[in-house]
């Protein structure tokens, strides 16, 4: 989730802990909520797919909580010791800290929740990353909160409603993939279904067919679904890209495990010949195959790294189907 989004959740999550310091351990809680995402401090600029390799990796996951929060709470004793003893500030930090993980898993992102145990990026795709339906509301109610307990209470209720509502949605916008696989004959060896950004009424749909990978946006409101096939594209391996032992080959398998080997070959309409490999999961217009991002490089020069690269995410044409879609409209090609 965003930062404002974990902030919250954590200073939520701290008032468990905090027995009459409701005040002290929401802002210890929002800090300690926010600490796992400075993992985006890991980077290389020799090394383009670090920050990927590390970011929701172990500073996310649950047994790393106790160091976590441990950490958050020495930092802020020195600034809280005269409002709160440091058991009962640790306590309200490791909570907040715990909640950071816990929160992104909901997403559609994918976290390491279970490091070291397990290099699993558990992801169960029932809120998207930014979601203001989800945050206002909390952030309102938990701020009210701090002056009338019972209202804390009511931001619990309502992260718990939301979530539902997305687990929900989830589970019949998988139903409508699974029901367009089945009634076209299209073979299933995987799907997943994302929600689109800030909503839970359109949905991306994913399924492998064995090597292609076919995506459909799918529209949820109240009582009915319609489903808009999209693209089919052909899957792409490290294997594909160059000998296994070579820098290119390493950097496009960490690629795929990242995108959980949802890898394809986009071509750009005014470079076709670019090699640019996208993680076909995200997408502004969930019918669309343009990636939110993914690696370029030259597949002759194989002991060269890879650069990684956020597309704009600004297309106009994007972000107007992308609107029309998410008002039960259908948009022309």
């Amino acid at each position: 989730m965003d930062p404002i989004t974990q902030g919250t959740f954590g200073a939520l999550w701290a008032q468990a802990g905090g027995r009459g310091k409701r005040k002290v351990a929401a802002v210890a809680g929002a800090l300690a909520g926010m600490a796992p995402d400075l993992d985006v401090l890991i980077r290389s600029s020799e090394d383009a797919l670090l920050a990927l390799d590390f970011h929701r990796h172990f500073t996310h996951a649950i047994p790393f909580a106790p160091v976590g929060g441990g950490i958050v709470a020495l930092l802020l004793y020195p600034l809280l010791k005269r409002h709160i003893g440091f058991a009962q500030l640790y306590i309200v930090c490791l909570l907040g800290y715990l909640s950071h993980g816990i929160l992104d898993t909901f997403t559609s992102y994918g976290t390491s929740l279970g490091w070291p145990l397990t290099d699993h990026r558990a992801a169960l795709n029932w809120i998207s990353v930014i979601d203001p339906l989800f945050t206002l509301p909390l952030i309102a109610l938990l701020l009210t909160g701090l002056k009338r307990p019972r209202f804390i209470a009511a931001a619990a209720l309502w992260a718990l409603a939301y979530l539902s509502l997305g687990g929900w949605q989830h589970q019949r916008a998988e139903q409508t993939l699974l029901q367009w696989a089945e009634r076209t004959g299209l073979p299933v060896e995987r799907h997943i279904t994302k929600p689109s950004f800030a909503n839970l009424l359109l949905w991306r749909g994913l399924v492998d067919s064995g090597g292609t990978f076919h995506n459909v946006a799918i529209y949820l409101p109240p009582g009915s679904a319609r489903l808009t096939p999209g693209a089919q594209v052909a899957q792409i391996t490290a294997d594909d890209i160059a000998p296994s032992g070579t820098t290119l080959h390493r950097d496009v398998e960490r690629f795929a495990h990242f995108s959980d080997d949802w890898l394809f070959r986009y071509k750009f309409a005014e470079s076709p010949d670019d090699w640019f490999l996208g993680d076909f999961r995200y997408a502004i217009d969930p019918a669309s195959a343009r990636p939110l991002w993914g690696i370029r490089f030259e597949p002759d020069q194989r002991d060269s790294g890879v650069a990684f690269e956020r597309l704009p995410t600004a297309d106009r044409a994007e972000r107007e189907r992308y609107w029309q879609r998410l008002q039960g409209k259908s948009p022309p090609p």
